[in-house]
């Protein structure tokens, strides 16, 4: 029989985290302001009306999750884990997406279209941290076989669809999981050095089978963009021009056009946008809302009441981190393109809507912490 541990003790309200709340919506007003000048320009107000929306519901996801106690969780990772991997499989033989990359990753529902595999993430944070919490407390060698079970099932999935870039995301949570939990480091190491000698391999000896030809000339092109400047690198080169042309304060207004210019202005080229808009000001004020907004989840997870609470927020961080990190190097031309959006600001239904679900998790965690903050020991 299992039984669930009610959190107790200090107020709720009294714990919560009211800057790591602001950081979130100032993120967020800054992207519906990006997004409706990207609409504006391509005279697309449905742009900016359907990111508001999700933005709300994202708000009232994010309010409903927090009221429940995470320590919930461990029951509900099941069917969370079921639901969603029906889903992902869904998406397989009726999902929509596009054609010119032969992604099938979303499910029409109107108005706007879900992403299961954003979703995912969320519960790939959930389901590994119950895993690693019952591995920790010695509960047998079997949960070693549904952690791996679950995270690869829910990874093989999205690359089936075939979405690379996600499926890293999910494979980059995981790894910060569990070097969180206690891996050795003499581990880390064999596991690097094997990567180092079999990747050079397979990217070069399987390539062909290993990734579809999309994938190849992106990574071909991330190599030596100038030889595909008119193909799979004008994007990054576009975007690394408009980010320049903004220099300190950002061009004067009325004389924007990396809107217009740059291809997946309101999704993976939000950043650019944002470059040529603002200038560096503007860009640097991304930087330092996102640095301060990771650090306090660091801070979050290192205050969590128990070991369940601590993973599960550091595989949400470590999802933001990545989209991060990912999405402002590409447009700079220091990663390769991935699709990955930009959380908070990037246009998109799915990612707005589950990263305010990742944030209200975050929340609901933070407020049943065991002590104030930053308090002594």
């Amino acid at each position: 029989m299992v039984t669930l541990e009610k959190n107790k003790g200090p107020s709720l309200v009294k714990n919560f985290d009211w800057f790591l709340l602001i950081l979130v919506l100032a993120l967020n007003i800054l992207g519906l302001i990006v997004v409706r000048s990207v609409s504006v320009h391509l005279n697309q107000p449905v742009l900016f009306t359907k990111q508001l929306i999700a933005s709300v519901i994202g708000i009232g996801c994010m309010v409903f999750i927090l009221l429940i106690d995470y320590k919930d969780l461990r029951i509900l990772s099941i069917p969370i884990y079921i639901g969603t991997v029906f889903l992902l499989i869904y998406v397989l033989f009726k999902g929509i997406g596009r054609e010119e990359v032969g992604t099938r990753g979303w499910i029409d529902l109107g108005f706007f279209s879900f992403q299961p595999s954003e979703l995912g993430k969320v519960t790939l944070s959930i389901v590994a941290a119950v895993f690693l919490e019952r591995i920790k407390q010695g509960n047998g060698p079997v949960n070693y076989l549904w952690l791996a079970g679950t995270t690869a099932s829910l990874a093989g999935l999205v690359l089936m669809q075939p979405d690379f870039g996600t499926a890293v995301v999910y494979i980059f949570m995981f790894s910060c999981m569990v070097f969180v939990w206690g891996i050795r480091y003499r581990t880390i190491l064999i596991i690097m050095a094997a990567g180092l000698v079999t990747l050079p391999i397979l990217l070069f000896g399987f390539m062909d089978k290993i990734f579809k030809s999309f994938q190849i000339n992106r990574i071909l092109s991330f190599l030596n963009p100038e030889a595909y400047a008119r193909t799979e690198a004008y994007q990054v080169l576009m975007s690394i021009r408009y980010i320049g042309s903004g220099r300190i304060f950002g061009v004067e207004p009325g004389t924007e056009k990396a809107a217009r210019n740059v291809p997946e202005a309101a999704t993976d080229s939000i950043f650019a946008v944002i470059g040529e808009q603002w200038g560096f000001i503007g860009t640097v004020t991304v930087v330092v809302l996102f640095t301060l907004f990771l650090l306090r989840c660091l801070y979050i997870s290192r205050y969590a009441k128990d070991k369940l609470g601590s993973y599960i927020v550091i595989g949400l961080m470590a999802m933001f981190l990545f989209h991060f990190v990912e999405n402002v190097g590409m447009n700079i031309g220091m990663l390769p393109v991935t699709g990955i959006p930009l959380p908070f600001i990037s246009y998109g239904g799915s990612s707005v809507l589950v990263s305010y679900i990742a944030v209200g998790i975050i929340l609901g965690i933070s407020m049943r912490r065991e002590r104030p903050m930053f308090e002594a020991e």
